[in-house]
């Protein structure tokens, strides 16, 4: 679940009718100190932190594109967020798929990695 401020209560109508939303949180809990790091699942050696999307960074600002399941008063119930509890909420968007998918994105050292 995510939890919004309720001060920003009003801010909410219309949200319910999305069927997925954009989150924006601040990984709070991050180390903040690794300009290379070494994937768990990579064994050919350390990636820079901006090739990554690992919590670790300068700013740890996190996005997840979630499945919202319903709204409850200043409660979303949302599938696909992947965070600690009472992470801090940045912001809410909603997913445009018109917008927000480009279907020939890649990431070249991920798809060309041998398996």
């Amino acid at each position: 679940t995510v939890e919004v401020d309720p001060r920003w209560s009003a801010a909410l109508p219309g949200v319910e009718t999305c069927s997925h939303l954009i989150l924006l949180y601040w990984m709070d809990r991050a180390r903040r100190d690794l300009a290379v790091q070494a994937p768990k699942h990579y064994s050919d050696g350390g990636r820079p932190t901006f090739a990554l999307r690992s919590p670790v960074r300068p700013n740890p600002i996190a996005l997840a594109v979630v499945e919202l399941r319903k709204v409850e008063g200043n409660v979303l119930h949302v599938v696909g967020v992947d965070c600690l509890d009472n992470t801090p909420l940045i912001d809410i968007k909603p997913y445009f798929a018109s917008a927000d998918s480009i279907p020939g994105a890649r990431v070249g050292w991920h798809t060309d990695r041998k398996r």
